[in-house]
């Protein structure tokens, strides 16, 4: 059923799956009964001209891109007292509400990295920047990840209307020194999700904004156990410096196949990795 014609009126309210600052996300029925998460934007929202074109903007583009690992947009009414926003339902929830029961398995881990990063680079070659890429924006269905929330990002239209955003734990350095979001800003948030993803914890550790701050700018990746070229791929995800930055594409490949290259034939070849968890995962198989 296409339902890019709906209303607000014509979805049934089941119930509430969240509240956020901007705006209440539910549980709802179209028509057809498919289920779906409306997000109505709040009052303040609504009447507030800056905030109320930040909501039409992601009524916007999540109506206008369309990816497999980017959660869809179904229907929606950017402006009014009935503004709404129709998504995909994505019935296994966030991935920060996968992770508080354990850290991913290596081969889950990997195809979320994969799907996540697809998507990205489509963001990307669309012109948009997500500036807001964590755990909890991106969600699980049926085994697949995709990546959502489009209230912050920017685009070659409107570049100057998003504000820079973004949690600590995940922004870039450059946009903790004052800078303008970039997709390498987007590529340095991914490489601190695949550090905690592949290794079981974040890249940097600190309790307030400022510590946060500090680590991110001038303190580099804590040692991994991943394999050398992994940890490599990593690293360059993480550059300080964006110019410098390795990109999504350049991780990809590296992930793919993220063993070390074969010794020489004149020299002794290292016994295989052994062990659970993520060199499971990236044993040389003979």
């Amino acid at each position: 059923m296409n339902f890019r014609h709906l209303t607000r009126k014509d979805f049934k309210l089941e119930m509430l799956l969240g509240l956020g600052r901007f705006s209440q996300v539910y549980l709802a029925k179209a028509p057809d009964d498919t289920p779906v998460a409306m997000k109505i934007p709040r009052k303040e929202v609504r009447s507030d001209p800056k905030l109320a074109e930040r909501f039409a903007q992601e009524v916007g583009l999540s109506l206008a891109l369309s990816h497999k690992y980017l959660v869809r947009g179904l229907a929606g009414k950017p402006f009014g007292e009935e503004a709404f926003l129709a998504l995909e339902y994505m019935s296994e929830g966030s991935l920060e509400d996968r992770l508080s029961h354990g850290a991913l398995s290596a081969d889950e881990a990997k195809t979320c990295l994969q799907q996540i990063a697809a998507a990205l680079v489509f963001l990307h070659d669309q012109g948009v920047i997500h500036q807001d890429v964590k755990p909890s924006n991106i969600y699980r269905n049926q085994g697949v990840y995709k990546l959502g929330d489009l209230g912050v990002a920017r685009t070659r239209e409107n570049y100057r209307l998003g504000e820079r955003a973004g949690s600590p734990f995940y922004m870039a350095p450059e946009l903790f020194a004052g800078g303008d979001p970039n997709p390498a800003s987007d590529t340095y948030s991914f490489g601190v999700l695949a550090y905690e993803l592949l290794t079981g914890r974040r890249p940097f550790k600190g309790e307030t904004y400022e510590q946060l701050e500090y680590a991110h700018l001038h303190l580099p990746a804590a040692p991994t156990n991943l394999p050398q070229p992994l940890d490599r791929a990593l690293r360059g995800l993480l550059d300080k410096d964006p110019e410098r930055r390795k990109t999504l594409k350049d991780f990809l490949i590296v992930l793919a196949n993220p063993v070390a290259p074969p010794q020489p034939k004149d020299k002794k070849p290292e016994a295989p990795l052994k062990g659970k968890g993520i060199f499971g995962l990236f044993r040389k198989k003979g």
